[in-house]
């Protein structure tokens, strides 16, 4: 017997696949008016600050340019908050350190963080130990011939020689062995002494030959008391490496020609002309 074919179980298939879809169209459209009125869909707010940028390597202690940096819109986190925001801040500004391309430039890169000075006598990134040492900027004039040949640079170590005209009282001996003094030996003359008087003092700015010193209080009265004393200064360079503080006893005419036997000019014998 031949089977004769119904397609009601077809139509009952489709009614039900159509019921499906606008179900789902429903609970889809259910879900996003949801998540509208909770605000789910919309896009992150992302904050953004602009910093300054250096755009070019800037070696340390080199004045800043305005070709040098550049403004830029970063996304803020705690890494850029102390950057600058404007180029006006930093052009003219000495750098303390290097600084790569593309690196955020912050105040504690600069060696000064007032606007419009050069130098800061706090290393950069340094903070202020009130338990430390009276750092104090003292300047001195050195003439190039006595300053490497006016060579020195802001951010070198140097060590400090002073050369002072000494001028003894008059009629005054040295002392014997005994503590007394020995009239029969010779006596104390006027002359220069040269010493080294005070090491490791860092360069903080320079303007001509005037050289502005990183020192303690204390050093930079000492300084200013041989400056009013007359006291010719040398600047010499220190290795970088080299922290030794060095030992020396200082110079005076007499003791190089005892060191290198110089010869005395004495007054010449003269013989009395017979026919005088």
């Amino acid at each position: 017997m031949e089977l004769e074919y119904s397609d009601r179980n077809s139509r009952r298939s489709k009614l039900y696949i159509v019921v499906g879809v606008i179900v789902a169209l429903v609970v889809a459209g259910t879900v996003y008016v949801a998540l509208q009125a909770s605000g789910l869909t919309d896009e992150p707010q992302v904050e953004t600050r602009q910093v300054v940028v250096a755009t070019v390597a800037i070696p340390s202690r080199q004045p800043i340019g305005e070709t040098d940096v550049a403004v830029r819109e970063v996304v803020a986190d705690p890494t850029n908050e102390t950057a600058f925001t404007a180029v006006d801040e930093v052009v003219g500004r000495i750098s303390g350190v290097a600084i790569s391309p593309g690196q955020l430039v912050a105040p504690n890169m600069l060696a000064s963080t007032t606007e419009g000075q050069t130098f800061s006598i706090l290393e950069p990134g340094e903070p202020f130990d009130p338990d430390g040492p009276d750092l104090r900027a003292v300047s001195v004039t050195v003439a190039d011939g006595n300053a490497v040949a006016g060579t020195l640079k802001p951010g070198q170590q140097v060590d400090l020689i002073v050369t002072m005209a000494i001028t003894p009282p008059e009629g005054e001996a040295p002392a014997g062995e005994d503590g007394e003094a020995d009239p029969g030996a010779a006596r104390f003359i006027a002359g220069p002494s040269t010493k080294v008087t005070v090491q490791q003092l860092t360069i903080l700015a320079r303007n001509g030959e005037i050289y502005i010193l990183r020192s303690d209080v204390e050093t930079a009265e000492k300084i200013a008391e041989l400056t009013a004393a007359g006291g010719v200064f040398t600047l010499v360079l220190r290795p970088e490496e080299d922290d030794r503080t060095a030992e020396t006893e200082g110079s005076t005419m007499d003791r190089l020609i005892e060191e290198f036997e110089f010869p005395v000019p004495e007054a010449p014998e003269l013989q009395n002309d017979p026919g005088s």
